[in-house]
C-alpha cells in the first residue's frame, strides 16, 4: 500500500511540474513531429541570383579557374528558406582572351552550384557571362560585386 501510495504522488509531482514520464519510439525515430526536418523540393528551373566575391583580370586567370560567388537573396520554396542569401556559390572561368593585336580581352564566366541551408550542393546553370575590356587597349576586369542569375539545373530535396 505504501508503495502504491508514493508512486502516486511521485506521478502527481511530476504531472503537475510538467516532467511527466515520455516513451521514445524505437531507436532513430524521433518523439515528436516537430522534431522531423521538412524536405522539400527544390525546383529544377528556380532562379538564385548572386554576386561576384572576388576581383580579377583576364590577365591572371586561366580557363577553368574556380570564382567564388555568394548568394544575394534567399531561394524559398512554400515560405521555407532553402538556400540563403550570404550561401557560398561557385563558377568557373569558362574563356579567357587577353588584349592582343588590336583584339578587346574579354572574360567569360558562369555560376554552377550553391551550398542549400542543409549542406548539400545544388547544381545550377546560368548563362555565360561575358566582361569585356573598355578599349581594346586595356584588360577585362570582373569586378567585386558583379551581379548573375543562375537557374537550379534539376529537382533537388532539401532538409528545411
Amino acid at each position: 500500500m505504501f508503495k502504491q501510495t508514493l508512486f502516486s504522488a511521485l506521478f502527481l509531482v511530476a504531472t503537475l511540474t510538467g516532467n511527466s514520464a515520455s516513451f521514445n519510439a524505437a531507436p532513430g525515430i524521433p518523439a515528436s513531429p516537430a522534431q522531423v526536418d521538412q524536405l522539400v523540393t527544390l525546383f529544377a528551373g528556380t532562379q538564385v541570383f548572386v554576386t561576384l566575391n572576388e576581383m580579377f583580370n583576364a590577365e591572371e586567370v586561366s580557363v577553368g579557374n574556380s570564382i567564388d560567388f555568394m548568394v544575394r537573396s534567399n531561394v524559398t520554396v512554400n515560405g521555407k528558406v532553402l538556400i540563403a542569401a550570404g550561401a557560398t556559390a561557385t563558377g568557373w572561368v569558362k574563356s579567357v582572351k587577353k588584349a592582343c593585336d588590336g583584339k578587346c580581352a574579354e572574360i567569360t564566366i558562369t555560376v554552377e552550384s550553391a551550398q542549400a541551408v542543409d549542406g548539400q550542393t545544388v547544381n545550377l546553370r546560368s548563362v555565360p557571362h561575358t566582361i569585356q575590356a573598355p578599349c581594346c587597349c586595356g584588360t577585362a576586369t570582373a569586378n567585386l560585386g558583379t551581379n548573375l542569375r543562375a537557374f537550379v539545373l534539376n529537382d533537388v530535396k532539401v532538409n528545411a
